[in-house]
């Protein structure tokens, strides 16, 4: 007897988390910028400086929060698959059938 193994969606392909995740980098770029820009003006830095190290705050920023994203979206899409899993057994055990 063969067993079926589900087919698991990527993270790039599910409805809630690559939006979520493509929302996760825009504002962690953005953050960055800003909170660098503002430290580097408060600072009393040359422009040119500020938004360069601006820039590299954003870009630093971006991937944090990138990895956060993934991070926290392959946790939850786990979570998610698990109670699927037990719902579908349960119903199983009752003998109903699949929606």
């Amino acid at each position: 007897m063969t067993t079926a193994t589900p087919k698991l969606v990527s993270l790039a392909d599910h409805p809630r988390a690559a939006p979520a995740i493509r929302r996760a980098r825009a504002w962690g770029g953005l953050a960055g910028f800003v909170l660098i820009g503002l430290a580097g003006l408060l600072a009393g830095l040359p422009i040119e400086d500020v938004l360069l190290r601006a820039l590299a705050g954003g870009v630093g920023g971006h991937l944090a929060l990138w990895l956060a994203s993934i991070l926290l979206w392959r946790h939850v899409l786990r979570a998610e698959a698990l109670q699927a899993a037990r719902r579908a057994r349960e119903r199983a055990s009752r003998g109903e059938p699949a929606p």
